[in-house]
């Protein structure tokens, strides 16, 4: 079944955003009475369309959601099939927000004038890959931010480096002890971060850490540590 996020509830009545009809009349190709998995209010309802298609009455109740600690993803500035390959399977993996950086080595650049057609865009793919993968909740991307806006968590902090020096495994910073507490998590472009950013980042607590011999693009390295993440919390 399809899902999609519902915007009103009215008694046993939800309905949906005008936005949603496309898809679902011309892309679904759904009539009266089709079933569909709606998001509302924390929880996700199996229900069956009304005429108009843009509301639907609740049959049941499919999932309810368990509030569970937060991943907070730093992503560089990346162009946009690494921005939306990132976003969409990160948001499949679990995590909670993400917050694009602008780092002294990113080469893709943005004006400040099209931030806001950017986040537009990147939420609309948060959208959809919380309704594809049955998300209750759909990550935060709310701004674009400089290095020195970095703020770590009260938890764990983790940056990724390409030193191979001076450095934690990340079996021994992720556990099963803090797998569940708030994470937040810095990467850098290609190129990685440069020695004033990393300084920086440790100096406000985040911990150098390394993936392992091998270097990995800078788009698998969040969905390996998002994909650990969830490892380690589904297996607790």
């Amino acid at each position: 079944m399809q899902q999609y996020f519902g915007v009103s509830r009215n008694k046993e009545t939800i309905n949906l955003n005008n936005n949603d009809l496309n898809h679902i009349k011309n892309v679904m190709r759904m009539h009266e009475n089709d079933k569909i998995i709606i998001v509302y209010d924390d929880k996700s309802y199996i229900c069956s369309l009304n005429k108009d298609l843009l509301s639907a009455d609740i049959l049941e109740v499919f999932k309810e959601n368990k509030k569970a600690s937060n991943i907070k993803i730093y992503v560089p500035l990346l162009n946009e099939e690494k921005m939306s390959f990132i976003l969409q399977h990160g948001t499949e993996l679990g995590v909670t927000e993400f917050v694009v950086v602008m780092y002294s080595h990113c080469k893709y650049k943005l004006n400040k004038k099209d931030f806001d057609k950017k986040l537009i865009r990147w939420n609309k793919i948060l959208k959809e890959a919380s309704e594809q993968s049955y998300r209750i909740d759909k990550p935060l991307l709310e701004k674009i931010i400089d290095v020195k806006e970095i703020e770590p968590s009260e938890s764990v902090n983790i940056m990724c480096t390409l030193d191979k020096s001076n450095v934690k495994l990340i079996s021994s910073v992720l556990t099963h002890d803090n797998c569940n507490d708030t994470i937040s998590l810095v990467f850098g472009p290609e190129g990685g971060l440069s020695k004033e950013e990393e300084k920086y980042l440790t100096d406000k607590g985040f911990l150098r850490t390394s993936l392992g011999r091998d270097i990995l693009r800078t788009e698998t390295v969040p969905l390996m540590i998002a994909s650990i993440i969830k490892y380690l919390r589904d297996s607790d």
